[in-house]
């Protein structure tokens, strides 16, 4: 390439960064090279903490040195159970409509249902818990916002 030419591809280059920097919050720009295997595991912790982008998880690495993990399995089996009971209730409901009516015992099993699920769900989700959770989607949805 002539000398004369590389001034203004680097002008040009220099001009279609300040247009960036104008457009973006966030222009600078880091690369990194990584061996098959760093790869993998930087794979394998994203999914694992179920972030949504390798820029969510490596600027929550770097700036702040850890990127929150959400553990679902517990409200996953929660809601497992919630649609078993459900499903039961259903099933008497649908029993009173075609029968016109509901027995004793079946308002009593209905009862006994909910106040499985009240104890399921407290079980699960102390007080503290609750907190807890909510602030990390606070946080979660506060970064996923942000890019």
């Amino acid at each position: 390439m002539p000398a004369q030419k590389m001034p203004e591809i680097l002008r040009e280059r220099g001009e279609r960064i300040m247009q960036k920097r104008e457009n973006r919050k966030r222009y600078i720009q880091k690369l990194i090279r990584l061996t098959p295997e760093e790869d993998r595991q930087i794979k394998t912790a994203m999914a694992q903490m179920g972030v949504p982008s390798f820029q969510y998880y490596a600027k929550n690495q770097l700036v702040q040195g850890k990127v929150v993990q959400i553990d679902f399995s517990e409200l996953k089996d929660l809601r497992v159970a919630i649609n078993r009971v459900g499903t039961n209730i259903n099933q008497i409901a649908k029993h009173a409509n075609e029968n016109q009516g509901v027995t004793t015992e079946e308002v009593a099993q209905v009862i006994d249902y909910l106040s499985e699920l009240k104890e399921m769900v407290a079980a699960k989700l102390s007080s503290a818990e609750k907190q807890s959770l909510q602030e990390r989607k606070r946080t979660v949805r506060s970064d996923i916002e942000e890019w």
